[in-house]
């Protein structure tokens, strides 16, 4: 078939579709639906893929995370009387000589003291960390130097600034410049970069916001807060954790690092429930597998719109050959062939299904815009996520068009021309 009659036998039916506008027009309804679902999964997982690897990527796929657990009353009686004291910074040695898989480790508290002479409306959080805690997680320093070993050793009052606090303290939050933490002068030796947060509130993980924070060293923590250990706590010598950080030598390895993590933890915890083991990796396995779950919902959805579309193209194609059987005779008479005709029915089914698929496309790249701003969600949306549904338009059209143009093809011309 040459292009000029191929061109023609498209013009032919688009005049036909022209015809019937109202009657094919409802037909891709169905078509219009399956398109804008399979637009909003790709666009949802897409999203949700590029966002928890962002995560994951700020948490580091190597790590392993261990933090305190905020307990109540009845749950702090019962971590005593089985000997369990939190996160310490024993907790953070046995894990450093727990396996050789584990690369390195860091510890961190969070302290409450009053930051004095400065705007009332600064409240920044105030954290005391290892020497390497900046090394181990990728924060980057602007300008200065983070927590040396010697400030820990000698238990220096120094502080290392986030971008943010060093911003808003102006002239104060400069290097060499001193602030005041409760009755301690503390001197500012280094600022943060300004790191990266993650917008996901509804991430499995807080990311911390280190643009909001102050570093000192851990050994200080307990001069700069001021506050006597609880009764329980006076004689444990190591200094309590909120969270420790632990750096597995290869990815391969996290799990199983993990597995020696927690079994470390639950014999020098005498299994008291007072810390939690966190793994990105894991949570990034999970967050896949909820991801594949969800698409083959949407999927599903998506799928069964298309199916009830292409029926409904089906019917809508069958009633037209059925009503232009007398058209088909003409056209037979004057030399068109069975493919001819074929080819003719087939375009119109593809047509109405492509332009479906346009609509649908519209339609969907306007709701996922409007969900994304209304719902806070993050959606994306890539080179495939506007073929893929474009395509399956079109097959639809070919896949439940290809009955009723055989059908055409294959009436009698004779009885054709005779049918009223």
């Amino acid at each position: 078939m040459t292009p000029y009659k191929l061109i023609k036998i498209v013009t032919v039916a688009a005049n036909s579709l022209l015809q019937q506008k109202l009657r094919s027009f409802l037909s891709v309804l169905g078509v219009v639906c399956g398109v804008m679902a399979v637009i909003a999964m790709i666009a949802i997982g897409e999203g949700a893929k590029q966002e928890t690897l962002h995560q994951i990527e700020q948490l580091g796929t190597r790590n392993i995370y261990i933090k305190a657990v905020s307990q109540t009353k009845d749950q702090i009686i019962t971590a005593r009387e089985q000997r369990s004291y939190g996160v310490t910074g024993a907790d953070l040695d046995r894990i450093k000589n727990g396996s050789d898989d584990i690369d390195v480790a860091a510890g961190l508290k969070e302290i409450k003291t009053l930051l004095l002479g400065t705007d009332s409306k600064l409240t920044p959080q105030v954290v005391a960390s290892s020497d390497n805690y900046a090394e181990l997680l990728n924060i980057s320093i602007s300008s200065g130097r983070f927590i040396a070993s010697f400030d820990r050793r000698y238990k220096n009052l120094v502080c290392v600034l986030g971008y943010d606090v060093a911003r808003r303290l102006g002239a104060l939050g400069k290097i060499g410049k001193y602030l005041r933490m409760n009755t301690e002068l503390v001197k500012i030796v280094g600022i943060l970069n300004r790191q990266e947060t993650a917008r996901n509130k509804r991430a499995p993980v807080s990311i911390r916001n280190y643009n909001e924070m102050i570093f000192v060293p851990l050994e200080t923590a307990d001069t700069l807060e001021r506050i006597e250990p609880a009764a329980d706590y006076a004689h444990v010598s190591e200094p309590r954790l909120s969270e420790i950080v632990v750096q597995v030598t290869d990815t391969s390895k996290v799990m199983a690092a993990a597995t020696l993590i927690k079994r470390i933890l639950e014999v020098a915890h005498h299994h008291a429930k007072d810390y939690q083991i966190v793994v990105p990796l894991e949570l990034l396995r999970q967050s896949q597998r909820t991801q594949r779950m969800l698409n083959l919902v949407l999927g599903t959805i998506a799928a069964i719109s298309l199916l009830v579309g292409g029926i409904g193209i089906m019917n809508i194609m069958l009633a037209t050959v059925s009503e232009r059987t007398r058209e088909i005779g003409i056209r037979r008479a004057v030399g068109a062939t069975r493919r001819d005709i074929m080819v003719q029915f087939l375009a119109e089914a593809v047509m109405l299904t492509g332009i479906g698929g346009l609509v649908g496309l519209l339609g969907g790249l306007g709701t996922v815009g409007l969900f994304s701003t209304m719902a806070d969600w993050q959606m994306a949306i890539s080179f495939w996520g506007v073929v893929i549904p474009l395509a399956l338009s079109f097959l639809t059209g070919i896949f439940f068009g290809l009955y009723p143009a055989k059908q055409a093809s294959r009436v009698d011309p004779i009885v054709a021309l005779r049918h009223e």
